[in-house]
């Protein structure tokens, strides 16, 4: 009786350990589970912050690009028509020949402002041509407009991987114009280099400059003075591509990377 006794308390025990062990990996598996479950409502909230930021960030680029468009259609339309009747009408005015010649030239330089001004809110050589035109238009208007900087492009465009959307194009266009705006602004540059490619990989724009060598700094980008800098970085992500700045001696060299998405 006693030796029962003994072989069903050890079975007890047998099973009183099974138990506690059973327990202990429900509990160990239902850690690891919760833990699963925290990670991915965090990594689903990650991704909810980062979508809602990008969608803040196109909805006010879109934003932007239609109120440049509304105010570039202005500015042509009602502006530039009433500047071109008024200078139809010098021609009945009792002045001599001189200051009739005067009055048309003053006016027809606010014209060409007007219509330079209008060109860059909506320039619609990159809608109804594309990227590559519209680059090199930009880059020859300034260079008339500005004699004392040699600007420099080189565009190669692989018309068989026109890969891009026009929200790419108009992205890689304004922050083309945002980089060239800030080295005639602040860099004292007075040579301008451009290559900007485009094939199936994507495109590859670069931007130098032999001014004074600047690279931003997170703090560069958030300060509210620098809103050429917020556009930059807003365009890049907007679209997904990568910029980077280099030093150079002397100088700056901006590279924007943008990578084609396969279909």
């Amino acid at each position: 009786m006693g030796e029962q006794g003994t072989s069903n308390l050890g079975l007890l025990l047998v099973i009183a350990s099974l138990v506690m062990f059973i327990l202990a990996l429900s509990i160990i598996v239902f850690a690891v589970l919760y833990q699963q479950k925290m990670r991915r409502k965090k990594q689903e909230m990650i991704q909810m912050e980062l979508n809602y930021k990008h969608e803040m960030v196109q909805a006010t680029l879109d934003a932007k690009e239609l109120e440049q468009r509304r105010i570039a259609i202005e500015l042509h339309d009602d502006i530039g028509s009433s500047l071109t009747a008024l200078k139809l009408s010098f021609a009945s005015l009792p002045i001599d020949e001189e200051e009739r010649r005067l009055l048309n030239e003053g006016v027809q330089n606010t014209i060409n402002k007007v219509r330079s001004l209008s060109n860059r809110l909506l320039p619609t050589i990159l809608e109804e041509l594309g990227l590559i035109p519209a680059a090199k238009s930009l880059v020859n208007t300034l260079s008339n407009q500005i004699p004392n900087v040699q600007f420099s492009i080189i565009a190669v465009n692989d018309p068989s991987h026109d890969s891009q959307t026009r929200e790419v194009s108009l992205a890689v266009y304004r922050i083309l114009q945002e980089l060239l705006n800030n080295i005639l602004k602040y860099a004292e540059a007075t040579i301008i280099e451009i290559v900007l490619e485009q094939n199936e990989e994507g495109i590859q724009l670069s931007v130098v400059d032999n001014g004074k060598g600047f690279v931003p700094t997170k703090e560069d980008k958030r300060k509210s003075q620098s809103l050429g800098l917020k556009n930059i970085e807003s365009r890049s992500q907007q679209i997904g591509a990568e910029i980077t700045y280099h030093l150079l001696e002397p100088g700056t060299k901006v590279i924007l990377l943008w990578e084609a998405k396969e279909l």
